[in-house]
């Protein structure tokens, strides 16, 4: 009884024509392998990120910004505009209300800085800064708002870091 070709010679070899993958199927392989091992070396990183140490930094940054020109330096019905006595106190630290450790958890450090003319007078130094000196290494997140100070423009810069 007969039932078909042989698919394998007296020699032990399959013949040339009968193997199961092609140079097609090959580079399909391949390509589809290195599409997703692309996609984890760009996406996983990314997924992983919200639970590293300094992920909540600008977020901290960001939250004490918006506390200390909406509440403290400024009015919240007037955006972008800081009263000069509530910003001349803070910089000048004889009534800093808040303090600027006040701005952020324990655990952060703050330096707040005003570039601009925050006295309304010639002699002003137009630079202002008040805690201490962000590390040069590091994370350290960073918010800048410009306002005005009775039509005088000047820009607040917001530092944290742990």
């Amino acid at each position: 009884m007969h039932l078909g070709h042989r698919l394998v010679p007296s020699g032990g070899r399959p013949p040339r024509d009968s193997r199961a993958q092609t140079a097609l199927d090959f580079i399909v392989g391949v390509g589809l392998f290195l599409l997703v091992l692309g996609f984890l070396v760009e996406f996983v990183p990314g997924m992983v990120a919200p639970y590293s140490d300094d992920a909540e930094l600008p977020v901290v940054a960001e939250r004490a910004t918006t506390r200390l020109t909406d509440s403290y330096l400024g009015d919240p019905t007037e955006p972008g505009t800081f009263d000069r006595n509530a910003t001349l106190a803070f910089f000048n630290q004889s009534n800093p209300n808040p303090p600027p450790d006040d701005l952020v958890a324990a655990g952060y450090s703050v330096n707040v800085t005003a570039d601009g003319n925050v006295t309304g007078t010639a002699s002003d130094p137009e630079f202002r800064a008040v805690g201490p000196t962000p590390p040069g290494d590091g994370s350290v997140a960073t918010v800048r708002r410009v306002a005005t100070i009775d039509g005088e423009d000047i820009r607040l810069t917001v530092r944290v870091w742990r």
